[in-house]
């Protein structure tokens, strides 16, 4: 019994002796929002949708010394019936849960990797959130209103010299098997230039695609856990996917410069290569790229912007070539209240945050999308802050007899901070839909109203 106890007393003292150059952080966030739709099925009756949704993200970081730390991500609720699934298999989704879903789940780890910091550089191992540039491939998603993550299965290593940043990466960004059949490898290599004093951002990447399976999870096939629009069958992205990258290569470039009031900036990814063909399983010519522009002038309390994004689409997907750009993150391809958020028309449905501009081409094609947002924000004060903003959206290609015009959309918006850590927020929308949005035999053509109060806690 002595030597028991002694034996307990021992591993204690090891334990708390090692436990003593390691300490816990906590920070994270809470969202929730009250939000109502009318005209979103374009029926010739009046109907309207409403719901209550809320997400929970916690993200403990354990600091074990100057050199290391482990750091994580909790989804504290998912719910996988009706909103964006979070957290399936490294899944991209994370629009949170919808309050009444009797299978919401709870506690989900999505992300932990080891941080390991020294004189030769930084290593980071594990489920690693990603982000570059603009967000136009690759985004972490850690804005408190962001739906979706870049999170990947990666082995990176980054050396700091001055404002010059290289970097080497080893990426498993899906999973299902470690030998053959849907997997994928990346292999990455990326040199960036941050200079604070000189207000300027930028940096090339360049990346060797390798998978032997199609990207169902992004572009779509119902059957796949975690594919974000699997809820909304109907779509053709859930049906009838594009062809997505096989064995490419993909290259971006992206530039940020602030020159007195105004800030402008872009970002460019080319894929060439070879694309897996629907038509007899071959392979199908890369040839795709997508585009951001922003433009912003700010002067006291005034802020005016503009964002245009542009991806390719393409009109025939079994030709035996393929210029879809497939791979636009999913936060660059929802802007708006409306028209990026929620499904319309023929594929309006009971699920909630599931709206993307790229599921409305005919089948067939791969609709790519162009839209441009020009808006202002007014800060009346510290606390309390507006803006309007409009919203322009068409189709980047469309099959012949198809429309390219997506419909336009204005928003209003106001926040008011009520706390350090604590907002308020209100928004109207209304949107316009076009043409190139299909209906049900025997729909109606209407205008969109939406109403959404919002509250954001972070800590």
């Amino acid at each position: 019994m002595k030597t028991f106890i002694f034996s307990l007393l021992s591993f204690g003292f090891i334990f708390s002796h090692s436990a003593w150059a390691a300490s816990m952080n906590f920070s994270g966030s809470f969202r929730t929002e009250a939000s109502s739709f009318t005209n979103l099925a374009q029926t010739t009756g009046k109907e309207s949708k409403q719901f209550i949704l809320g997400r929970a993200l916690l993200d403990p970081n354990l600091l074990i010394d100057d050199h290391f730390s482990i750091r994580s991500q909790w989804t504290l609720l998912t719910s996988p019936d009706f909103t964006p699934n979070a957290q399936q298999a490294l899944g991209n989704g994370q629009g949170g849960f919808l309050f009444g879903d009797v299978e919401t789940a709870s506690l989900n780890l999505n992300r932990a990797w080891l941080e390991w910091t020294s004189d030769f550089g930084v290593v980071r191992l594990g489920r690693v959130p990603i982000s570059w540039g603009y967000g136009l491939t690759w985004d972490a998603g850690n804005r408190v209103w962001d739906d979706y993550q870049t999170t990947d299965d990666r082995l990176e290593y980054r050396l700091h010299l001055g404002n010059v940043i290289g970097a080497l990466a080893y990426t498993k960004a899906r999973k299902l098997s470690v030998l053959e059949g849907n997997d994928q490898e990346f292999y990455t290599v990326y040199l960036q230039y941050d200079n604070p004093e000189l207000d300027v951002e930028g940096g090339i990447y360049f990346e060797k695609q390798n998978r032997t399976s199609d990207l169902a999870g992004v572009t779509g096939n119902a059957d796949n856990s975690t594919n974000p629009f699997k809820d909304a069958d109907k779509t053709p992205l859930a049906t009838n996917p594009a062809p997505s990258p096989k064995n490419n290569n993909a290259v971006d470039v992206y530039l940020k410069k602030t020159t007195g009031r105004f800030t402008f900036g872009g970002e460019v990814t080319w894929l060439s290569g070879k694309a897996y063909a629907l038509t007899g399983g071959g392979e199908a010519d890369l040839n795709a790229f997508g585009a951001l522009a922003n433009i912003t002038y700010s002067h006291h309390k005034l802020k005016l912007f503009t964002e245009a994004v542009y991806a390719t689409g393409d009109k025939n997907i079994n030709d035996g070539s393929s210029t879809s750009f497939s791979l636009l993150h999913l936060n660059r391809a929802r802007p708006g209240l409306i028209l990026g958020r929620e499904l319309l028309g023929k594929y309006h449905g009971n699920n909630v945050g599931q709206g993307n501009l790229l599921v409305y081409g005919a089948d067939g094609s791969f609709s790519g999308l162009l839209y441009v947002r020009p808006g202002l924000r007014i800060d009346w004060s510290p606390a309390w802050a507006s803006g309007v903003e409009l919203i322009f959206a068409r189709k980047a290609t469309t099959a012949d007899g198809d429309n390219a015009n997506l419909g336009w959309e204005l928003d209003f918006g106001t926040d008011y901070n009520v706390y350090r850590n604590f907002d308020l927020g209100l928004n109207l929308g209304f949107a316009f839909p076009g043409e190139g949005i299909p209906l049900e035999a025997g729909g109606e053509r209407k205008s969109i109203f939406a109403i959404r109060t919002t509250a954001a806690l972070r800590f």
